[in-house]
């Protein structure tokens, strides 16, 4: 009883939330989403965490259970997610995912296309990791801006269905592995339009 324990110690009201729901919350109170009452939080990290603000407050849904936005599918062929279902959001493009779509991109270049990946996991393939991928993406490396641009198509298109369901006002982005995909954020944002039926997708902020 982890919030009351707390409680007791504080003499504060307590209450326990997963990390995406309480980082949405906080950006909203204190952070980049000041201002706004309707926020949809993206935390890149080893999975996808989401949460959802709807008039200043966490939306739980009906069983407590709601905001589970990383396991959305956007691919019924895709590889089978932790969750059980095919073609996750989290699955395609969480940061264990980057790494993994780098190092096929090198076993399939064989050595045809150098790429400093390599270089800097010291030739073995099964250690480039996600904060290679992004250092080399800055540094010019072509493999891995490939890795970073189709991860980036891949959370746009998702974004394009999070934002038909839920009409937000702003966006945000959080977790370790989105450093590595600031760069194809002026991408990601004007193409979501595209992926939109919403007309005015485009004032999100």
């Amino acid at each position: 009883p982890l919030a009351a324990e707390i409680s007791a110690r504080r003499h504060l009201p307590v209450k326990v939330d997963n990390d995406a729901n309480s980082a949405a919350l906080a950006e909203v109170r204190w952070g980049a989403g000041r201002g706004y009452n309707n926020v949809f939080y993206v935390s890149v990290g080893t999975g996808i965490g989401t949460g959802i603000i709807f008039d200043g407050q966490i939306y739980h849904g009906r069983t407590g259970a709601a905001g589970e936005g990383g396991h959305v599918s956007i691919d019924y062929r895709g590889p089978i997610c932790p969750c059980g279902k095919p073609g996750c959001i989290e699955v395609l493009a969480c940061g264990p995912a980057i790494a993994k779509r780098a190092r096929g991109k090198l076993l399939e270049a064989g050595t045809s296309r150098p790429s400093m990946l390599l270089q800097m996991a010291n030739g073995n393939v099964e250690a480039v990791t996600t904060q290679m991928v992004g250092q080399a993406n800055v540094a010019g490396d072509p493999i891995a801006h490939e890795t970073l641009q189709e991860t980036a198509d891949l959370l746009t298109l998702w974004l394009g269905n999070m934002v038909d369901v839920l009409d937000p006002e702003a966006i945000i982005f959080g977790g370790g592995a989105t450093a590595v995909l600031l760069p194809f954020f002026p991408t990601m944002r004007a193409r979501l339009p595209q992926f939109c039926v919403n007309p005015r997708a485009g004032e999100i902020g």
